[in-house]
C-alpha cells in the first residue's frame, strides 16, 4: 500500500501492532491504515489502545480487511475506526479515501488550532487547559510519574500598559511568551496563556526540583530580554512564578496543586517580585531568585 500512496503522502510501515502503537505514540501520524489481522494483536485491540492514549486518540484509523460482513463492519466501528478498505485493495478507492480522510484531518487540526490557541502570543489558551489537563493527569496516574504546574505573572504589567500603551503591552506579551517558549526544552511541556499577563506551564514527568530549575531558567531568560520598564525597580520588565507538583494516586487533587502554585506565585510577589516560590517535597513553600 505504501507504493500506491507514495504520491499522496509520506508513508511509514511497521510489521506488528506493538510496533504500530509505539511508532504512533512517538510520531503522531495524520492517518493510520491498519490490518485487522496481525500476529501479536488484532487491529481492533490496537485501535482501542490508540483511542485510550491521550496522545493518539484523535488520529483516525482506517481498517484494511478482507471481510466486509455486517459483523466485521460492526467490530471495526466499535473499535473506533473511521472507515475500512476491502481486500484486495482497489488502488483508486484507497487513494481517494486516504485523500478524503487527510483533508478532513487537516480541517479538524486547523479548527482545533483556532479553538485552542491564543491569537496574540501563539500559546495554548485557557480552553486548551480545561480540555487537556484531565487527560494529562490520567497519564500521570497511569505512569506513576509526577506532574508539575508553574504559573508566571509579568510584574507591574498594568503600570507598563499605563506608561507605554496597549500596543507596546501586546508586543511585550508576545516577547515574554517567546522567552517562555524558548526556556522549555521538551516537546511535552505546554505553555498556556491563562489570561491577561498570566501564563501557566504544564510539566509532565517533572518533580519539585525540576520545576524549580524551570522557574530559575525562565526568570533568567526574561531578564536577558532587557525589556525596558521605567516603573520597575530594576528598570527592566521581570516576571514572578509559583510552582507545585502533583503526585499520582495521592490524596491531593490536581485542583489543589493548581491552587498551591497560585499561592506560591503570590508569595513570590510578596517577596519583592522577580522571584519564584515552590512547594518542596516536604510540603513547605520556598522562595528563590533567578
Amino acid at each position: 500500500m505504501s507504493t500506491l500512496l507514495e504520491n499522496v503522502a509520506r508513508c511509514d510501515s511497521v510489521a506488528s501492532a506493538e510496533e504500530a502503537l509505539e511508532f504512533c505514540s512517538r510520531t503522531l501520524p495524520d492517518l493510520i491504515l491498519m490490518d485487522v489481522f496481525m500476529p501479536d494483536m488484532d487491529g481492533h485491540e490496537a485501535c482501542r489502545q490508540l483511542a485510550n492514549n491521550p496522545k493518539t486518540q484523535h488520529i483516525p484509523v482506517v481498517f484494511v480487511t478482507a471481510s466486509v460482513s455486517d459483523e466485521a463492519q460492526e467490530k471495526c466501528w466499535n473499535a473506533g475506526g473511521v472507515d475500512f478498505v476491502q481486500k484486495p485493495v482497489n488502488a483508486t478507492t484507497l487513494i481517494n479515501r486516504v485523500k478524503s480522510h487527510l483533508a478532513h484531518k487537516l480541517k479538524t487540526d486547523l479548527l482545533e488550532q483556532l479553538i485552542y490557541t491564543d491569537r496574540l502570543t501563539g500559546c495554548f489558551n485557557r480552553h486548551y487547559l480545561e480540555e487537556s489537563l484531565p487527560d494529562i493527569v490520567r497519564e500521570s496516574d497511569r505512569t506513576g510519574t509526577p506532574l508539575s504546574i508553574a504559573i508566571f505573572d509579568i510584574d507591574l504589567f498594568k503600570q507598563y500598559n499605563d506608561k507605554y500603551g496597549h500596543i507596546e503591552g501586546d508586543t511585550c506579551l508576545w516577547k515574554i511568551a517567546k522567552a517562555l517558549k524558548s526556556s522549555l526544552l521538551r516537546p511535552m511541556d505546554r505553555l498556556i496563556r491563562v489570561g491577561g499577563e498570566e501564563f501557566l506551564i504544564i510539566l509532565p514527568g517533572t518533580h519539585e526540583e525540576g520545576a524549580q530549575t524551570v522557574c530559575e531558567r525562565i526568570l533568567q531568560t526574561v531578564s536577558t530580554e532587557h525589556i525596558a520598564h521605567a516603573l520597575s525597580p530594576s528598570g527592566f520588565l521581570t516576571v514572578s512564578a509559583g510552582a507545585a507538583t502533583y503526585h499520582p494516586n495521592s490524596a491531593d487533587m490536581i485542583d489543589e496543586t493548581m491552587l498551591a502554585a497560585d499561592k506560591c506565585l503570590y508569595l513570590a510577589k510578596e517577596n519583592g517580585r522577580n522571584s519564584y516560590a515552590f512547594v518542596g517535597p516536604d510540603g513547605e513553600s520556598r522562595v528563590g531568585a533567578g
